[in-house]
């Protein structure tokens, strides 16, 4: 009987759990790896999403017409509120999902260009907050 044991080939209850736990480590490992990368794009998509919102203000404005620029007193610098930036645009734009402002100036040295800054923030995390630059000609 003893013979007919040692003919078997097969794996043992202690080779099984063995391999058991160390699946469970490398899974364990893994499984952390996987959490972090998930955030990382869940937060690079939140970021995305703010500086495609000001690439677009930004591109809408450089196709505004230069005299809507010059209601403002432009010697100094002048913050825009989200309204005053959609009535900017006829029709005016709709609400965005984001707080959004703007700066608009002529800096010293450049009388031709007024520089625009839109800045766009998320409401849900106010680390996210994309800032754009742009001159336009007058």
């Amino acid at each position: 009987m003893w013979e007919n044991f040692q003919e078997q080939k097969g794996l043992t209850l202690v080779e099984i759990l063995v391999s058991i736990v160390l699946l469970a480590i490398i899974s364990t490992a893994l499984l952390g790896f996987f959490t972090q990368s998930a955030l990382f794009s869940n937060k690079n998509e939140q970021k995305l999403g703010t500086m495609a919102t000001a690439q677009k203000y930004i591109n809408l404005v450089e196709d505004l017409p230069k005299e809507k620029f010059l209601s403002f007193n432009l010697s100094t610098e002048v913050s825009l509120t989200e309204d005053q930036i959609r009535n900017l645009f006829d029709p005016p734009l709709a609400k965005s999902n984001y707080n959004i402002s703007a700066k608009i100036a002529i800096k010293p040295n450049t009388e031709n260009l007024i520089q625009f800054t839109i800045i766009v923030e998320d409401p849900k995390d106010s680390n996210n907050k994309s800032i754009t630059y742009t001159y336009i000609r007058k």
